[in-house]
């Protein structure tokens, strides 16, 4: 029986040189372009009980990055050997790849005899290994959240207002932003019924003209895509490292990103926008747009490229609209 190797790299030449090559050695190659169909991959296998012998991961890939891509992996399939390879080794911190603890590092260009005889010193002699997932039990939150966006009054005092709005009860987050909009507010409560009645109070708030109320809700995805979601943010949430759902954001600046999106499209879309490096959240909402974007990156210049170069770019996306967060002396 040939032994089976997940192999995720966005080169297409790559992926077919190393598949022939491998299967001289016997190895059976299963080429993954992206993060996202490597995940996909893993899940099915899984709940197939297809044995793997070990796994090759690209450090760049076109959705997610290959480090966060590991960390996941390393996370959900502990007993997988892993292989780490990358064209650009001085682009990267050495001291994060070592922290991955992989079992193996290549530079490009490697051949697929070099591969092989990493295979051999990870495992010994080449051998499949049940992929066994680790069980990681979550109490799940039954409290609900809502986006209420709020437009302000001309003659609105602009203080005060934003501190009656940040010191209400039920409020996680109150971002004042530059656009249509003049503040975000994301709130949680026990149930939708309590929050719809804290956007109406918020409509009595001196200074408020109007307010935009969005629930945030659960898409209804694909179950595998669901199940690696959730597995992604597990892992990552264990990485102290990693500032997925962190808003301690030091010196970078935010952005607030609205997007409506063909629903039919949601599957490829919100994984991949959730698992972003870029993305700090990624919310499912219902009313007038139907994902809410926080993301963040050192200069204001990099998020414009972001939204212009990866997001409006996605098949699927119908509108997309920026609210970048700023300091109440800038409004």
């Amino acid at each position: 029986m040939q032994h089976k190797i997940l192999f995720v790299d966005d080169e297409a030449s790559l992926r077919r040189t190393m598949a022939i090559g491998l299967s001289q050695h016997g190895y059976d190659t299963e080429p993954c372009e992206n993060g996202m169909s490597a995940l996909k991959k893993l899940e099915s296998y899984m709940k197939n009980n297809v044995n793997l012998s070990a796994a090759v991961v690209d450090i760049r890939l076109p959705d997610i990055d290959g480090i966060k891509l590991v960390k996941i992996i390393k996370f959900k399939y502990p007993g997988l050997p892993v292989v780490l390879v990358t064209g650009y080794a001085d682009k990267y911190n050495k001291e994060e790849i070592r922290d991955l603890k992989v079992n193996a590092f290549l530079e490009k260009p490697f051949t697929a005899d070099e591969l092989t005889q990493q295979f051999i010193k990870i495992m010994g002699k080449p051998q499949t290994t049940p992929i066994s997932s680790v069980s990681h039990d979550k109490s799940e939150s039954k409290s609900e959240s809502a986006y209420m966006l709020v437009r302000l009054s001309e003659d609105a005092n602009i203080f005060e207002t934003y501190k009656n709005l940040y010191y209400m009860e039920n409020v996680l987050y109150c971002d004042a932003t530059k656009g249509d909009y003049d503040i975000f507010i994301l709130a949680q409560a026990d149930n939708i019924i309590n929050l719809e009645e804290m956007s109406e109070k918020i409509k009595s708030v001196p200074g408020v003209q109007s307010v935009e109320f969005m629930e945030v809700d659960s898409p209804v995805l694909e179950e595998s895509i669901a199940s690696i979601i959730t597995t992604a943010e597990d892992a990552l949430a264990e990485d102290s490292t990693s500032t997925m759902k962190s808003r301690e954001m030091g010196n970078r600046v935010c952005s607030y990103i609205l997007m409506e999106v063909e629903r039919e499209k949601l599957d490829e879309l919100y994984p991949t926008l959730r698992l972003n490096e870029n993305v700090i959240y990624c919310d499912y909402t219902t009313g007038k747009y139907n994902l809410v974007l926080f993301v963040t990156a050192p200069y204001f210049e990099e998020i414009d490229r972001f939204i212009q170069e990866t997001i409006i770019k996605m098949d699927g996306v119908l509108k997309v609209k920026e609210y970048p967060v700023v300091s109440l002396f800038e409004m």
